[in-house]
């Protein structure tokens, strides 16, 4: 076991840079033209430097834990604001673009939003406070899951790594499938989960209490201000850039369970996960990727996860998007660490559970990890 205490810390400045993200997009989606596609460029860029910037295993650096709630609440103001310039230049001020240009504001639009929102509503989706919690969830909104933590700490948090877990890419599957997997397996989750609460309480499912009723609410209101704004083509695209943001964040989960196996019920242990140790990662997503101990402890707060070099590790977060899109690339890069995975890893159980995932993949034959 490695020795984790080290006397230098990783710099608490890099939880700046989801707040530096949304801006950026906001300044491209003002600034118009070629500038609308500043959001999504922001990928490759994070990926380059990133990779460059190499492994960060060292603890956070101390942190104010106000401070520290400051920064996700933040973030909810900033995708608003994000979305409202979205809404006016795709309606008062449309003229102003020119025919791809819609193209990279759409996207740059959802990208943004996703990964402006999702790092922070995860982390306040875990807190027992009200006010924190609401937060998360209208940040959820604008991902058009405004109840997707009930999915998440209801079912994931229990059943990772197991068939059932919607937020469990299995080995072989495609980004692509997985995106439709999750992004609406993920909804079912919540419906039910949210059914059983209310029949415990002696309420129909169907009930107005229900949280996903005000999850519709909530988006609705969000439409009927951006048609304010920008009108039917405004509210058109905004589900659009919704639908996309929510495909676009289950790239992260994907990367974050890909093929890992463990028995139902079973303790969860540090190899039940993938983490990804980088710089601009572990600051652009709120520490989220240091997700082993995260799964251990959800009680933990981002600031003070424990990044662990000997759980199962990933490249850059950042990377593993794109390497994504490309099935082929990102089996290259899987199937030795999955191998890897089997041999040093997996116990018991999970051992067998491996060879008939393998099998199901129609991989026949292990692939030994590459240097």
């Amino acid at each position: 076991m490695a020795d984790y205490t080290v006397k230098d810390f990783s710099p608490a400045a890099w939880l700046l840079l989801p707040a530096a993200m949304v801006s950026g997009a906001i300044a491209g989606v003002a600034l118009g033209g070629g500038w609308v596609w500043l959001g999504i460029a922001e990928l490759p860029l994070l990926a380059l430097v990133d990779t460059a910037l190499g492994p960060d295993h060292r603890p956070r650096a101390p942190l104010a834990g106000w401070f520290a709630d400051l920064l996700l609440v933040l973030q909810l103001p900033l995708v608003a604001a994000l979305w409202c310039v979205f809404a006016w230049r795709v309606g008062p001020a449309a003229a102003g673009l020119q025919s791809a240009d819609w193209v990279g504001l759409v996207l740059s639009t959802a990208f943004v939003t996703a990964y402006g929102a999702l790092p922070a509503s995860h982390e306040l989706g875990h807190r027992d406070d009200v006010f924190r919690r609401k937060v998360g969830n209208l940040l959820d909104t604008f991902l058009l899951a405004p109840y997707g933590v009930l999915s998440h700490n209801h079912v994931h948090h229990l059943a990772l790594d197991t068939l059932v877990d919607a937020e469990t890419a299995r080995r072989g599957q495609s980004v692509y499938s997985f995106m439709i997997y999750m992004g609406w397996n993920r909804h079912l989750e919540s419906w039910r989960v949210e059914a059983a609460r209310l029949r415990r309480m002696g309420y129909s499912p169907w009930s107005w209490r229900s949280a996903v009723w005000r999850g519709f609410a909530q988006y609705a209101l969000v439409l009927m201000a951006v048609a304010a704004i920008a009108g039917g083509r405004g509210v058109g695209l905004a589900v659009l850039v919704s639908v996309l943001a929510l495909l676009m964040l289950t790239a992260l989960s994907y990367s974050q369970h890909y093929g890992l196996t463990r028995l139902p019920e079973s303790t969860v242990h540090m190899h039940h996960a993938w983490n990804h140790l980088y710089p601009l990662t572990r600051g652009g997503m709120f520490e989220i990727t240091t997700h082993s101990q995260h799964h251990m402890d959800i009680d933990v707060r981002y600031w003070n996860l424990t990044p662990l070099p000997d759980a199962p590790q990933m490249p850059s977060a950042w990377l593993c998007l794109l390497m994504a899109l490309l099935p082929p690339l990102w089996l290259r890069v899987m199937r030795p660490r999955l191998a890897d995975w089997d041999q040093q890893h997996a116990v018991g159980a999970e051992q067998s559970l491996a060879r008939q995932a393998n099998a199901a993949a129609g991989w026949s034959q292990p692939v030994a990890e590459t240097t």
